[in-house]
C-alpha cells in the first residue's frame, strides 16, 4: 500500500513539475512576443542629418507621421529641413554626385533599391537611362520604405546649385504664356518645367515599385515633399499636384501629405490655400519674396535673421531658426480684421490696435482649416494592440488555479498515505 501511495506522490510530483515547466514556457514564449510587438511598433531611427553648411538633428519613426498633417511640426519640420540640406554637393566640382544625400537615406533606413535619383548623373543611383536626368541641374529624389504597416514616400528637391539653376529660377524674367497650373496662364517657367520633371521620374518610381501603387490602395501611402529654395518652389507646387490628386495616386489623401519648404520663391497667384503644405520664409531672404505679385500655395512661417544675402537664404540660418522656435505663422490682414471683428461683437466694445496685435500666431492656421476646398480628415493616432495584455493574464489565471489543484491533491495524497 505504501509502495502504491509512494508511486501516486511521485506522479503528483512530476505533473507539478510539467505544469511548473509549461507555464513558465509559455509565459517566456508571450513575453517574447510582446517584445518583438513593441519593437515593430516602436522603431525609432535617430540620427544627425549633416550637409555642406551645418547639421540638424532628425528622428524617424512609425509614429512620425501618425499625426495632423494641416499642424506645423517642428519634429517633422527638422527633419524635412535635413532632407533638404543634404539634397545639395560640397561644390561646383562634385555638383551631381549626391555625397550627402546618399549616407543620409541609409542613416534613415531606406535601401539603395529604393533611392533613385534625378539629374545626379555623378552617382550611380541616378536614372542614367533617362536622358532628360543626366544634366546636373533641377535634382531631385525619390525614395521609400516601411513604416510599420504604412508606406512612407519622400520627394527631395535640390536647391539653387549653379548659375544655370538660378536661369531655372527666373528664366527670361517672362511669363510662361499658354501653360496652365490650375487655372494660370502665368506660372514661371522654371518652376513649371521642374514640376514636369519630377511627373516623369514620379512616373518611373511608380512604375518600379509596385508596393507604392499597393500601399496608396490600401490607404497606407504617405507623401513626405521638402525643398529649399527652387527645390522648394518645386516642393510647393509638388504638394498642390498631389492634394489635387494629379499625381497618379488616387487615394493619397491630403491627411496623409506632408509638405515642408524652406526659402521658396513665390509660385502662384491663386489664392487658395492649402493647410498641409508649410513654408518657412525668412523676411530678410530677398529670395522667398519674388517673382513679386505672387505667393506660396499652403501656410507662410515666418522669422527674421541674417545679414547678407548669402546668410539670409543658407540652411542653417533657416534650421536654427526652426530649431529655437522662431517661425511662426503669420495671419493676413483679411484674417486679422475679421477676428477683430469677432471679438467686437463677442464683448461689444472697440478693439484696439493693441488687442488686434495680440491674435494668436495659430490664427492662420485655424482660418486655414477652415476655407480649404476639400478639409481632410486627420490621420487617425494608432492604437495600442492589446491582444497580448489579455492573454497573459489568463494563462497567469490557469496556472494559478492549476499549480493550487495539484498541490490540493498532492496534500490529500499525503494525508491517506499517513492514514495508511
Amino acid at each position: 500500500m505504501k509502495d502504491v501511495s509512494l508511486r501516486r506522490l511521485r506522479t503528483l510530483w512530476l505533473a507539478v513539475l510539467i505544469g511548473m515547466i509549461t507555464l513558465a514556457a509559455s509565459l517566456f514564449v508571450n513575453t517574447q512576443s510582446v517584445l518583438a510587438d513593441e519593437a515593430e511598433t516602436a522603431e525609432e531611427i535617430q540620427t544627425v542629418l549633416k550637409f555642406r553648411d551645418g547639421e540638424v538633428p532628425a528622428q524617424l519613426s512609425v509614429q512620425t507621421f501618425m499625426r495632423d498633417s494641416m499642424r506645423f511640426h517642428k519634429e517633422l519640420a527638422l527633419l524635412a529641413m535635413g532632407l533638404a540640406g543634404v539634397a545639395y554637393d560640397e561644390d561646383r566640382p562634385t555638383l551631381g554626385s549626391g555625397e550627402y544625400l546618399i549616407p543620409a537615406y541609409h542613416s534613415l533606413g531606406f535601401s539603395d533599391e529604393n533611392i533613385w535619383l534625378f539629374s545626379y548623373p555623378k552617382n550611380e543611383l541616378n536614372r542614367s537611362e533617362e536622358e532628360i536626368f543626366n544634366d546636373d541641374s533641377l535634382a531631385f529624389s525619390i525614395a521609400c520604405r516601411e513604416l510599420g504597416d504604412q508606406l512612407l514616400l519622400i520627394m527631395n528637391f535640390r536647391g539653387s546649385s549653379a548659375e544655370e539653376d538660378w536661369a531655372y529660377n527666373f528664366l527670361g524674367l517672362t511669363e510662361t504664356q499658354g501653360r496652365s497650373f490650375y487655372g494660370e496662364d502665368n506660372a514661371w517657367p522654371g518652376f513649371i518645367e521642374f514640376l514636369d520633371g519630377l511627373k516623369k521620374g514620379l512616373n518611373l518610381f511608380i512604375e518600379g515599385h509596385p508596393a507604392v501603387k499597393q500601399a496608396d490602395a490600401a490607404g497606407k501611402l504617405i507623401a513626405f515633399v521638402v525643398g529649399h529654395s527652387l527645390g522648394g518652389a518645386a516642393a510647393n507646387l509638388t504638394g498642390k499636384l498631389l492634394n489635387e490628386g494629379d499625381a497618379g495616386l488616387e487615394n493619397l489623401d491630403p491627411s496623409r501629405i506632408f509638405v515642408y519648404t524652406f526659402a521658396a520663391p513665390l509660385v502662384s497667384l491663386d489664392v487658395t490655400q492649402d493647410a498641409n503644405i508649410h513654408n518657412v520664409v525668412n523676411d530678410n531672404d530677398i529670395v522667398a519674396h519674388v517673382p513679386l505679385g505672387r505667393k506660396h500655395y499652403g501656410v507662410d512661417y515666418h522669422f527674421s535673421d541674417g545679414r547678407s544675402p548669402y546668410e539670409c537664404h543658407t540652411m542653417m540660418t533657416y534650421a536654427k531658426a526652426i530649431m529655437e522656435d522662431r517661425a511662426e505663422p503669420i495671419a493676413p490682414a483679411l484674417e486679422i480684421l475679421q477676428g477683430a471683428f469677432q471679438n467686437l461683437v463677442d464683448r461689444k466694445t472697440e478693439p484696439t490696435t493693441a488687442e488686434i496685435a495680440k491674435v494668436e500666431p495659430t490664427t492662420a492656421q485655424k482660418t486655414t482649416e477652415a476655407v480649404t476646398e476639400a478639409p481632410a480628415k486627420s490621420v487617425k493616432e494608432p492604437e495600442p494592440d492589446d491582444d497580448h495584455n489579455i492573454v497573459t493574464p489568463l494563462i497567469l489565471i490557469g496556472g494559478g488555479v492549476l499549480i493550487l489543484i495539484i498541490f490540493v491533491i498532492v496534500i490529500r495524497a499525503a494525508k491517506k498515505n499517513k492514514k495508511a
